[in-house]
């Protein structure tokens, strides 16, 4: 039996396979979908040649998790989330939606409960990470977005159930480890022995900034850069010379790597705050957890932010592999779905720890 999980975001198109026939076996993969560029209608070709990469057999069940209805190529969450799976219907002959509390929903009672289903690719990482820790916090860092989420008793018990509660409760944070401009994280950075102040013009993000750091590799930057140029170090260091006004011959590698560090750090306090508040509502209600799950592709970054909260911290990498822990999102949906369909994933799972 082979399942699939999709999880269509409006810059990153996400997909695992399951294979349960013989032994436990789970693929996963992304690509970089701009739908803000690219329009939904080249959506179903994008989702085909997403699923083809991972089996060239047909799955037997499939589900689907999106963000993209955030997008504003759509007029509002009801016409994203409408449009996302009239586009997926042209791939698939059936499928289930996840809903913010678990429920596996057909396509048309999805859109119908849109609001339940938007944005709520977050469950299964919470219901995933549940499996392993009976209370836990799961920070999720991808290429554009944080996503916090505790698990107390074996439930996931995030209090947002959508975009804008989640962000005024700390459990979504809008900074990533590709995507976020650096002007949105710093307004000065130590240069030349001052503090320069940034411009706020998209000139370089923590894409670049990671690479200057080697924390990702180039093949692993995979959005489009600020300049259309490439991704090598030195492509990254004209880009965040340029955050200052400047440009690369102006400064050493060496100067804007100090730079990058300084980025760096105030990106993973963001995460950090975020974080902070949610163990902070979940010790106003008794509760309290002692271990961090860092998943994502940028769990170095959430891996610093739960250390830095004091906390356990462990990298999903490290237990299910780097691919399935950058796609989680669509690797804990598949997981999931094969759990509804009487499947024993769990004694899978922790056979892995």
């Amino acid at each position: 039996m082979l399942l699939l999980g999709v999880d269509i975001g409006g810059a990153n198109i996400k997909a695992s396979m399951l294979n349960v026939n013989d032994c436990f076996n789970l693929k996963s993969t992304k690509l970089y979908y701009p739908l803000w560029i690219k329009g939904i209608d080249g959506l179903p070709e994008a989702i085909e040649h997403i699923v083809s990469s991972l089996s060239s057999t047909r799955a037997d069940y499939v589900a689907l998790t999106m963000t993209a209805e955030l997008s504003d190529v759509f007029d509002n969450k009801r016409g994203g989330v409408e449009s996302v799976i009239r586009k997926a219907k042209q791939v698939f002959k059936d499928f289930k939606v996840i809903t913010s509390k678990g429920s596996l929903l057909d396509p048309d009672n999805a859109i119908e409960h849109y609001m339940e289903v938007a944005a709520a690719n977050w469950w299964c990482v919470g219901w995933l990470a549940a499996q392993l820790r009976e209370n836990c916090v799961v920070v999720d860092v991808g290429s554009t977005t944080t996503t916090i989420t505790p698990v107390i008793r074996g439930n996931v018990v995030a209090k947002g159930l959508n975009d804008v509660e989640k962000m005024s409760l700390g459990e979504i944070i809008y900074v990533g480890s590709l995507r976020t401009s650096v002007s949105s994280v710093v307004s000065m950075v130590p240069i030349n022995g001052v503090w320069c102040r940034v411009s706020s013009e998209y000139f370089a993000n923590m894409g670049d900034v990671n690479i200057l750091l080697g924390l990702l590799r180039e093949d692993e930057y995979d959005a489009d850069t600020p300049d259309g140029r490439g991704k090598s170090l030195r492509e990254c260091h004209n880009r965040l010379s340029r955050i200052v006004c400047g440009d690369g011959k102006m400064f050493k590698i060496s100067q804007t790597k100090l730079m990058a560090k300084f980025i760096y750090e105030k990106a993973v306090e963001r995460v950090f705050e975020g974080l902070l508040q949610v163990l902070s509502r979940l010790s106003s209600e008794g509760q309290c957890v002692d271990v961090g799950f860092a998943v994502g592709l940028g769990d170095f970054m959430a891996l610093d932010a739960i250390k830095k909260a004091g906390l356990q911290g462990l990298l999903l990498r490290e237990i299910i592999g780097r691919d399935n822990s950058v796609a989680l999102t669509s690797a804990s949906l598949a997981m999931y779905l094969a759990h509804n369909m009487g499947v024993d994933v769990k004694k899978w799972i922790l056979s892995l720890r």
